[in-house]
């Protein structure tokens, strides 16, 4: 198995059981979620940084990866209203990626920044509500990710949405992708608003004079 199989194969799971925990507990764990995704983001953008500067080297983008995983990690918790940007406009980005190539066809870049700014302003300016969204819904697209690549049989026909898939390969599994990643984001949408609700209520009543 190379590395890049090997890496893949470990981090799988990984990424489904963290995908689970920022759909659902994006928003009362913020800052772990902050950190969680400067770590995805910094690893990502460091593999791809390594890969160019020495292509078929999977030991440069591997350090590349851990050292840009460290720096985003560190950015999105240390800068926390860059954080809160970012992470909104990863769930603007995911959602105009996951919309174009659920169909088969790649985003193309000006809609994909556009919107992608569009949301992190957005969070910003509403944070409780998009913090909640963004969590959500970057959350069910790594468990949808990590599924996607665990399963033998979906992992060749995989819309992960930011693989560079030719237009039209993903077929009828771009759609059953589209729903569940839907389906789950609104349901930790809708699981995180109730347990913020509870809280809010807990804190009224502990505050209410008895």
């Amino acid at each position: 198995m190379n590395t890049n199989a090997w890496i893949g194969e470990i981090g799988a799971p990984l990424v489904v059981a963290v995908g689970l925990l920022t759909c659902f507990l994006g928003y009362r764990l913020l800052k772990i979620t902050l950190g969680i995704m400067g770590f995805i983001a910094g690893a990502s953008g460091g593999w791809a940084l390594g890969s160019s500067l020495e292509p078929g080297n999977s030991g440069i983008a591997l350090v590349c990866a851990v050292i840009g995983a460290a720096i985003g990690a560190v950015l999105y918790v240390w800068l926390f209203y860059l954080g809160i940007f970012l992470l909104g406009a990863g769930a603007g980005a995911v959602v105009v990626a996951a919309f174009s190539n659920a169909a088969g066809y790649q985003p193309l870049p000006i809609p994909l920044f556009a919107v992608a700014i569009l949301f992190g302003v957005l969070a910003l300016v509403m944070q409780k509500f998009m913090i909640i969204v963004s969590t959500a819904f970057l959350g069910s697209y790594l468990v949808m990710a990590g599924i996607f690549h665990l399963v033998p049989s979906l992992h060749h026909h995989s819309p992960l949405w930011f693989n560079h898939a030719q237009p039209g390969s993903v077929g009828s599994w771009g759609y059953v992708a589209l729903v569940f990643w839907l389906v789950l984001g609104l349901a930790g949408v809708s699981f995180q608003n109730r347990a913020h609700r509870t809280k809010d209520q807990a804190a009224r009543d502990k505050a209410q004079p008895a």
